[in-house]
């Protein structure tokens, strides 16, 4: 068993890897830093605010920042959310708990929200929806806030009713099993990559979460597939974080960030976004790592990239490259087969773009939230762009709103109508207390006058 002050060194470990890019803004800029625009605040429909039941109790709650609520829409009309959250009780708070609200399409409400796991936290979720309407989730799951590793499990809802945590890929030296993200193909088949340590000795996972590989597994005859590797470490401190995977027609996609050091100020930024593909049916390995771009200056790569599959063949990657008070918002596309990106093309810049979110629409329209501004002043931006990444510009999706709005989170409906949930702190607190949706979201930028 391993020692008391072994587990909170892991966990100490792991919120240091988070905390360079998990507070709800960013931090601080020089003050000679140069002012950047901030995209003009357009009128939007009314906002919802997610409510939880406790065992029939409502709580309030506190969100845990250092993971962005997710959402999926489903065929029918409806839609699910997920977040992480402690509930408050006469107690004080209680554990950081997954929990699940569903918009129920013939109410037209989104139902309270309730905690996917009577104990232990749970983070970290990635959810798909197949052509039947069943959805399909993944996420990291501790036992005990005393124990130190994670364990990645599935669960999918059909027939009204969540399955059993099943893992997916256990191991007695898995480690850390995080930072999922689950995509599914034509066929409904199910694949997913994550970051693993079973690869690595066990000083360096005994040592800092971030000491992983990248591994993957597919669903096949309903059990989860060998895991493969992805990447292999080209140095004690260099190491992949924030996969992201996409389906391109009979092939996967998958990129992820490289971080080099331990600390948290070596942390704060990739060095360089690497790719790579591999058959849906797994008939040849995962292709060597490719390069997509390398950070020259400035923040770059982690939860500043997001990827998203076109309905249309291909796959589109939006990243900010951030320096001194500006953002540089770019795209870039991979054609169907191609073993190359295309060029970058500057889509916006300003003081908005960062953690983007993205999704795109039958037609190719792609359609970005983010974050607007840093350090305490911060909203809820976005923007859409047509296939070749010309936009008529950012705009504000929670004008007017208290308090700070902050990491979002997109999915279009049946219609394709963007859905957007995203975490608020009212104005005065210290933590943040609401996760809010907005349905049919106006990303239009008002015309000059």
């Amino acid at each position: 068993m391993i020692r008391l002050w072994r587990r909170l060194g892991a966990l100490i470990a792991l919120l240091l890897f988070l905390a360079p890019v998990t507070a709800t803004a960013q931090d601080a800029e020089p003050a000679a830093a140069p002012a950047a625009p901030l995209p003009q605040e357009v009128a939007q429909p009314a906002y919802e605010v997610f409510r939880i039941d406790d065992g029939g109790i409502g709580r309030a709650y506190r969100v845990w920042e250092e993971w962005v609520p997710q959402i999926a829409t489903t065929p029918d009309g409806g839609a699910w959310t997920f977040f992480t959250a402690q509930v408050r009780t006469e107690a004080g708070y209680g554990e950081r708990r997954l929990f699940a609200s569903r918009f129920d399409p013939e109410q037209m409400v989104w139902l309270p929200a309730r905690s996917l796991a009577a104990s232990g936290s749970q983070f970290g979720a990635s959810a798909a929806v197949d052509s039947q309407g069943v959805v399909h989730l993944v996420y990291s799951d501790r036992q005990s806030e005393g124990e130190a590793w994670s364990q990645l499990v599935y669960r999918r809802f059909a027939d009204g009713a969540w399955t059993d945590p099943a893992p997916i890929a256990p191991h007695a030296d898995a480690g850390h099993q995080m930072l999922a993200s689950l995509a599914i193909d034509a066929a409904d088949a199910l694949h997913v990559v994550w970051r693993d340590q079973r690869f690595v000795s066990p000083k360096a996972r005994a040592a800092l979460p971030t000491n992983a590989d990248l591994l993957s597994s597919d669903m096949a005859e309903g059990e989860w597939t060998e895991p493969a590797r992805i990447n292999v470490r080209e140095a004690p401190d260099v190491n992949p974080a924030w996969p992201r995977l996409a389906v391109d027609g009979d092939r996967l996609v998958v990129i992820w960030s490289i971080y080099r050091g331990t600390t948290a100020e070596e942390m704060k930024s990739a060095v360089r976004v690497e790719w790579s593909t591999r058959p849906l049916d797994a008939s040849s390995p995962w292709t060597a790592p490719q390069t997509l771009y390398v950070r020259e200056g400035g923040d770059a790569g982690g939860r500043l990239i997001d990827l998203a599959a076109d309905p249309r063949g291909g796959a589109v990657v939006v990243y900010g490259l951030y320096n001194r008070g500006n953002n540089d918002l770019y795209m870039q596309r991979l054609e169907p087969d191609a073993g190359a990106w295309s060029e970058p093309v500057l889509v916006a810049n300003g003081d908005f773009g960062y953690l983007p979110d993205i999704t795109i629409g039958a037609d190719g329209t792609i359609f970005a939230v983010f974050n607007n501004g840093r350090n305490r002043d911060v909203d809820i931006g976005g923007l859409v762009a047509d296939p070749a990444g010309v936009s008529a510009g950012a705009v504000t999706l929670t004008p007017a709103e208290g308090g700070v709005t902050a990491r979002a989170s997109i999915a279009l409906d049946r219609n394709g109508r963007p859905w957007v949930v995203y975490m608020h702190q009212p104005a005065g607190s210290t933590n943040v207390t609401e996760i809010q949706a907005v349905r049919a979201a106006t990303f239009t930028p008002p015309t000059p006058s």
